[in-house]
């Protein structure tokens, strides 16, 4: 049983769109989350902001008192800190999106922001064939990577010499594994010599 090289375009579940043909496979993981989600992760960006304008208001309002620049100093690299990664995830959760290329040069990775991203790119041979992560339930870091607020929680993964190169953030199990199937199978079509 052969794998079908002609043109197709397809989804897996809901965030994943593929299309594919003799000479590539190109997938795009979209990041968006339910509206309801969406709302809290912009209340909490909205609040963050809010509390920093609060803050920096009274700090104006008073002259500052012996050490209190340091203590508003602290404060705000811990609120810079938080600010920053909730941007990025409210950022990602708007126009982010995983692009995976397999074709007969090799396989590339981008996390790309609307269009714009970077792809990593493995030749084929390389980098090991994509697996599955293996779910560790004691990983408490794991479990909070997979929420709506995180970026992380991504479900494969493949080596390239020291390099360990992951992707397919927070799908479920049956998209992670048609995902593989599919990735794996045009891995081996793919680095075959061209007849």
């Amino acid at each position: 049983m052969g794998t079908n090289t002609r043109r197709k375009d397809g989804r897996i579940g809901a965030r994943i769109t593929f299309n594919q043909d003799q000479d590539s496979l190109r997938i795009r993981i979209q990041q968006h989350i339910p509206s309801a989600q969406m709302s809290l992760l912009t209340a909490w960006l909205v609040v963050w902001l809010g509390l920093e304008a609060i803050v920096l208001y009274f700090w104006t309002q008073d002259p500052a008192q012996g050490n209190a620049w340091l203590g508003y100093g602290i404060y705000s690299a811990f609120w810079a800190f938080f600010a920053f990664r909730i941007g990025k995830v409210w950022l990602w959760r708007t126009r982010g999106q995983e692009v995976i290329t397999v074709d007969r040069k090799g396989l590339s990775v981008a996390l790309a922001f609307g269009q714009r991203g970077l792809p990593d790119f493995f030749a084929h041979g390389t980098y090991r064939l994509p697996s599955k992560i293996q779910e560790n339930p004691q990983q408490i870091l794991r479990t909070f990577e997979k929420a709506f607020w995180s970026m992380g929680g991504e479900t494969l993964q493949f080596d390239s010499g020291k390099r360990t190169m992951v992707l397919g953030k927070q799908l479920d199990e049956r998209d992670a594994d048609a995902l593989l199937k599919m990735m794996v199978a045009a891995c081996k079509r793919l680095s075959a010599p061209a007849v």
